[in-house]
């Protein structure tokens, strides 16, 4: 059958927009099971999703489970509450942990291999358990063209990833926060690792409920492998100058980008303190604020263009 010209461009048009929006991580969201989880440690009853380690530690939480067995949602693990950032269910792991360098990670197969010298964007949304004492920024993802599994005990795997989340995007217990990075595949990528792969020493952690568990906690859902659109980011991070004026309680913000950009600035307990918007310098008062280690976000538009942190005193 011969196509009118315009029709064909049309499905072409689709086809393309259709490529681009493709999710190459198959059940990102972790809704699809093969049983409600009963307990801790049951992520390879998600389909799609496994460990490296012999041993499954990971946590799989969803509405289905029953109170009682301490993964339901939102309310979950005693001090745990979180509703999914879509859909019903999430993933649980280990960022940093009382026992020395206890690690624990969560693996999947590619739909498709990667194309060499393509680009992919990589998403997940994170957050942070009630009930430990820390927070962390260090959550990273290794590619592999080969099945990584088998590897014994809870350490740090001994890979090296090729992304890590920005440093200073610190996740909170209140909101889901978003981790976006660009990969430029080698070529016959077919694995991803999602973990931290930096022992104690190497980790950053920030207190923020002193008498909690000595460790990070950390939820996932929703996340994706894409091709990059190919649209430049709007700024670069070297445009903004962040300084805290300790005499005069106020944050100062230098932004030569001429643009307008909104300012978020976050504990990490109680979540987002202040929101604001601005398109040239200005001072933020923080003479209410409590002191303590605060994350900060600026943002154009829907993108995030500069993270950190900042000691409020």
């Amino acid at each position: 059958m011969k196509l009118p010209l315009i029709s064909l461009s049309v499905l072409l048009l689709i086809g393309s927009v259709s490529l681009k929006a493709q999710n190459l991580i198959y059940n990102g969201s972790f809704e699809n099971y093969t049983g409600c989880p009963a307990s801790f440690s049951q992520i390879d009853s998600v389909l799609g999703w496994t460990v490296p380690t012999d041993y499954v530690s990971t946590d799989f939480f969803h509405t289905c489970a029953p109170l009682s067995s301490l993964v339901g949602v939102p309310v979950n693990q005693g001090t745990g509450y979180q509703f999914p950032h879509s859909g019903d269910g999430y993933a649980g792991l280990f960022i940093y942990a009382p026992a020395p360098d206890l690690r624990e990670y969560i693996s999947t197969e590619l739909i498709t291999p990667l194309v060499a010298n393509q680009c992919y964007q990589f998403e997940m949304y994170i957050n942070v358990l009630n009930g430990v004492k820390y927070t962390s920024d260090d959550i990273q993802v290794l590619f592999s063209d080969t099945l990584i599994s088998g590897l014994q005990g809870f350490g740090v795997l001994n890979y090296t990833p090729q992304i890590e989340n920005t440093p200073g995007n610190f996740p909170d217990t209140l909101n889901w926060t978003l981790v976006q990075m660009n990969y430029t595949a080698t070529g016959g990528e077919k694995f991803i690792v999602i973990g931290n792969f930096k022992d104690d020493a190497n980790t950053t952690i920030v207190s923020f409920s002193p008498n909690a568990l000595a460790a990070t906690y950390t939820y996932i859902d929703d996340v994706s492998l894409t091709l990059c659109t190919g649209i430049e980011s709007l700024v670069d991070e070297n445009n903004f100058s962040i300084y805290y004026n300790q005499n005069a309680q106020h944050i100062q913000i230098e932004n030569s980008t001429g643009k307008t950009a909104r300012f978020e600035l976050y504990n990490m307990l109680s979540g987002k303190v202040i929101q604001t918007l601005f398109n040239e310098n200005t001072e933020i008062n923080t003479s209410g604020i409590a002191n303590g280690v605060y994350a900060y976000r600026i943002r154009i538009r829907d993108e995030i263009v500069s993270t950190g942190k900042l000691l409020l005193q």
